[in-house]
């Protein structure tokens, strides 16, 4: 299952990245719009990352961070 979610989220941010890449600008009002998502993914990549550097993540540095990914697509 973990191999499973793994791939779904490779998948994800390959296609986020895609998305984004076709962004020309953003004026300062869509900055702001996407502000909060963009810390909240920012701060999700940043546990994977020291989960995959040290291993040392707890379950519950990792359910905080979706969570905050989770309230940041409430805002939009």
């Amino acid at each position: 299952m973990a191999t499973q979610h793994a791939t779904e989220a490779v998948r994800a941010v390959q296609h986020a990245a895609t998305l984004l890449s076709g962004i020309d600008w953003l004026d300062p009002r869509q900055a702001r719009q996407l502000s909060p998502m963009a810390e909240a993914v920012a701060n999700m990549f940043m546990v994977v990352y020291y989960q995959a550097e040290t291993g040392r993540v707890s379950k519950v540095d990792f359910q905080e961070a979706m969570a905050s990914v989770r309230q940041s697509l409430k805002g939009t």
